[in-house]
């Protein structure tokens, strides 16, 4: 059985919706005051097969600059955005789609570095094989 890549969808839907560049891994040693902003990190904890479908627990933590005025959109502005894309039924991108994705977790907002906070969701995938 063959299935889509989950992080990939994810990524693809999440940056046609909201323009914010995304990211399956993080540059060693970086520091997030020079990653590109906002910036959402997509990764896989961990994945199930089932007789007839995969669930796969991904983590979407999301990186913008600490809001400093009005219109200027911080992290939970973003995982707002972003959890209303993962809400589609089902999820599309360009590399695919994937069933249904649910927001099983929600962390609040708090600093992750200099003016740089993030935002951190904990989604369940649930896809059927493509063939």
């Amino acid at each position: 059985m063959k299935y889509k890549d989950p992080v990939q969808v994810l990524r693809d839907a999440i940056t046609s919706a909201t323009g914010a560049q995304t990211v399956r891994v993080i540059q060693e040693g970086s520091l997030p005051d020079t990653w590109p902003m906002p910036l959402v990190h997509v990764y896989v904890t961990q994945s199930q097969d089932l007789d007839f479908e995969r669930i796969t627990s991904v983590v979407v933590d999301v990186y913008a600059k600490t809001p400093t005025g009005p219109g200027v959109v911080g992290a939970e502005a973003l995982a707002d955005q972003v959890t209303d894309v993962l809400s589609a039924r089902p999820v599309v991108g360009a590399s695919g789609w994937v069933d249904t994705v649910d927001v099983s977790s929600r962390l609040g907002v708090r600093a992750a570095y200099g003016v740089v906070e993030v935002v951190g969701l904990s989604v369940e995938v649930t896809q059927r094989p493509t063939d």
